[in-house]
């Protein structure tokens, strides 16, 4: 223990030493540890900040709804889409009804087409929305069910409102606080892109998400919407269909149905693919859980290279480090120092100088990570499971890097070590 004791203490003297004489070098050396370091719990902390938002706002949503929508909406495509997603029909107002009309297990459903975010004109006697709304939406009552959303004050949207496409609107309270701020709003006229519509309720406030305000909305029944903003062709608009069956064990049989009426509707022949796509909130969560997964593999075999190169850079300087040592190893030999001593010395010099560098690293990562999470309204997170990987990580580049030079310097011979000018 004593030996350990003193091992440790003569290392950590030495790291110090040469810290203070060879400051440049020595800095640009751990440069390359905490880069790496830092980028990898920096992304980390962000990616664990994005899961638990994104599995918060799962689990406050229905377990027993699904969607069918024309792609994977989680599905990221970088560029060019490929031929599938292109000559994938969108699903129609037509289908809509058709598939409404025909199912028997769910017990909601709703078709939603959606500005995410909206660039539209907000305004109210002349005084304009300020701030821009994170969504415009199109659809019918049914959906703040599904979406979790209460009414404060007003009526939801009605079939009468969809079989008349009535210019009537439902705005969120982030809306509600900028135009009224001290008036009731129901049965108050405002415009979008200056189209008259007349507020028949406001939402009760839900608070941000990733930093995107999830009361900053305005919803309109989807017939109207598709005709004042859907163009000339709204009745062939994109839209997504909600779904919601009777409980989580009549899920599978609800979607099976769906798939299987949706398939009849489009004359899809048997054996051939879906040509759209459905999933339930389980399947998306797992989705993104399997999008983080493969980023993460990206970020660690970048971050990766930058510790390669990093450690040939910790090789290096002990290298050096042993060349203007060897008249030191050469007089320690002679006063009784073994090649295990010598050895061990270079060995946690070696691993202190990259684990000092991972934790300024570490601290740094979190750092950024937590300043990511405050910008998006999150909770501070602290990826503990990465940080002891990095530190491991550091504490092994240090050993399998340091090995050759600690080597190297035990097998000195100390008569011509003591030589050494």
């Amino acid at each position: 223990m004593n030996r350990i004791f003193n091992y440790l203490s003569d290392a950590i003297g030495g790291v110090l030493y040469y810290f203070s004489q060879t400051k440049l070098r020595t800095a640009l050396t751990l440069l390359g540890i905490t880069v790496g370091v830092s980028s990898i719990i920096a992304i980390m902390t962000v990616l664990a900040t994005f899961q638990r938002a994104t599995d918060g706002l799962v689990s406050e949503m229905k377990t027993n709804v699904f969607y069918i929508t024309k792609d994977n909406p989680t599905e990221i495509s970088f560029g060019v889409r490929h031929s599938g997603a292109r000559n994938k029909p969108s699903i129609t107002w037509t289908e809509y009804e058709q598939l409404k009309r025909s199912l028997t297990l769910t017990t909601n459903m709703s078709a939603v087409v959606a500005e995410e975010p909206s660039d539209r004109t907000i305004s109210f006697e002349g005084e304009e929305l300020k701030n821009r709304l994170s969504s415009l939406w199109g659809s019918d009552g049914d959906i703040l069910s599904l979406y979790k959303y209460d009414i404060i004050d007003g009526r939801s949207i009605r079939q009468i409102d969809l079989d008349n496409s009535s210019r009537v609107a439902m705005i969120g309270y982030d809306v509600k606080e900028e135009l009224f701020p001290f008036s009731n709003p129901v049965g108050q006229t405002i415009k979008i892109d200056n189209i008259p519509f007349e507020v028949i309720c406001v939402l009760s406030p839900k608070g941000k998400v990733l930093g995107q305000s999830m009361d900053s909305t305005i919803g309109i029944p989807i017939s109207t919407y598709l005709k004042y903003f859907g163009g000339r062709s709204w009745r062939r608009a994109d839209l997504q269909l909600i779904l919601e069956s009777e409980s989580m064990e009549t899920l599978d049989e609800a979607s099976d149905e769906a798939i299987g009426v949706f398939r009849s509707i489009r004359k899809i022949p048997p054996g051939a693919e879906n040509n759209f796509y459905l999933a339930t909130n389980d399947q998306l969560q797992e989705t993104f859980g399997d999008f983080t997964s493969y980023l993460k593999m990206f970020i660690g075999l970048v971050a990766g290279i930058s510790l390669l190169v990093a450690g040939i850079g910790i090789a290096n300087i002990m290298l050096v480090s042993l060349t203007e040592r060897i008249k030191e190893i050469g007089v320690r030999k002679a006063l009784g120092a073994r090649k295990s001593d010598i050895f061990l010395q270079f060995l946690i010099e070696a691993s202190l100088i990259s684990i000092i560098g991972g934790i300024v690293g570490i601290i740094l990562g979190v750092s950024f990570g937590n300043i990511v999470a405050y910008f998006l309204q999150q909770d501070p997170l602290i990826p503990f499971n990465w940080i002891f990987y990095s530190l491991g990580i550091c504490a092994l580049m240090g050993i399998i890097f340091g090995l050759y030079p600690a080597l190297k310097a035990s097998r000195l011979n100390p008569i011509d070590s003591m030589r050494y000018e």
